[in-house]
Formats: C-alpha cells, sequence, structure tokens
C-alpha cells in the first residue's frame, strides 16, 4: 500500500528547531516509502527511493547484544571521506565519550515504541587533533518484519568545507544541545 494513503495527514514537521533544508527534504522522502503501517519494512526498501540523500545515509542495526548493540550496517561516502574511516561493521556505541556509552541508542529504541517516531539530534565530532564539527542527525525506524529486527535509518549533515581530522578516522561523538523526537503519524514520545 502506498505511503501516502495510510500518511495522508502525516506531512515533514515545521518545527521550532533549527532543522536543515536538507533534514526536513529527507523526512519528506522518507515519508513517501511504502509501508503497510507506520514504519516501513526493509523488503520493501530501495536505495533508489532516496537517491539524492546516498551520500549522507547510514543504516544502524538495533540488537540487544550489548558489543553490537549499535551496528553500522551502511554508512554514505560523505560519511566515509569526512571521518577517515569505514563505520560499516562497527558499533556506533564505541564512537561515543566512555562515560556516556552505556546510554548510547536508549532514545533511537524510543522510535519503535508505543508511539512510533523519528528522531533529529545535534552532535558534534571531536578530532584527536582537537578539531570540532558539529553536525545533524535526521533518523527515521525501520524494521525487518521477517526476523524483527530494528533498523535506524538516517543521515548526517553538516560536514563542513574545510574539514580537518586525523586521517586515521579517530574521533568521538558527542551530543550538543538538541534533540527532538518527530512525528510519524502516531504523535512523539512523551
Amino acid at each position: 500500500m502506498p505511503a501516502s494513503s495510510l500518511q495522508k495527514d502525516v506531512l515533514p514537521t515545521q518545527t521550532r528547531s533549527a532543522r536543515s533544508e536538507r533534514s526536513l527534504a529527507f523526512e519528506a522522502a522518507w515519508l513517501k516509502l511504502p509501508r503497510s503501517g507506520l514504519i516501513p519494512d526493509k523488503a520493501d526498501f530501495r536505495p533508489e527511493r532516496l537517491a539524492p540523500f546516498l551520500n549522507d545515509i547510514y543504516l544502524l542495526e538495533l540488537s540487544d547484544n550489548p558489543s553490537a548493540r549499535l551496528h553500522v550496517r551502511l554508512a554514505g561516502a560523505t560519511l566515509r571521506e569526512r571521518l577517515g574511516v569505514d563505520l560499516r561493521g562497527q558499533n556506533y556505541a564505541d564512537f561515543v565519550p566512555s562515560e556516556h556509552r552505556e546510554q548510547s541508542g536508549l532514545s533511537m529504541r524510543l522510535m519503535f515504541g508505543p508511539v512510533p517516531c523519528g528522531r533529529w539530534v545535534r552532535k558534534e565530532i571531536v578530532h584527536t587533533d582537537g578539531y570540532r564539527e558539529p553536525i545533524e542527525l535526521t533518523q527515521f525506524p525501520m524494521t525487518d518484519h521477517s526476523t524483527g529486527m530494528r533498523l535506524v535509518l538516517g543521515i548526517a549533515t553538516g560536514f563542513g568545507d574545510s574539514f580537518a581530522h586525523e586521517p586515521e578516522g579517530e574521533f568521538t561523538i558527542e551530543n550538543r544541545d538538541t534533540e527532538e523526537f518527530i512525528d510519524i503519524g502516531a504523535g512523539v514520545p512523551r
């Protein structure tokens, strides 16, 4: 069933936050993905439907396994180039400062809760040479209905043109001041 028939009252979020036009455009494109409920099935996902975002896109698998609870399954070219490392196969939590690792990913799990939703958050990439780069993450839920696997499909934007960092890809991902949930048709968690 086309997403438009299920989501006819859901439009890209108009928010007071500083979400970029690219974030809003990604939300609009995600809302057009085919689905039989609020969350699209991985089996119906075709990357060409999100072609304008492929360089910035990432896909995380949420797991209950502590050593791989935020497994990076896909990372677009911009992420690989700007971070100096291929994130595929790695645990996102390993890039979070050690004092925040235990809590890392908890709000992503809310996207699959009783009130399914998207998520927008500002982060900062901090390289070992001290260079700090503010970025914006826009994330939406997707599931593999055949296995029950929870996936987070997102884009990372905001990397500057003159990005300076260690070539080894040594960095941490730190929280900034903003996190918002995005209504995908069921409201947002309270």
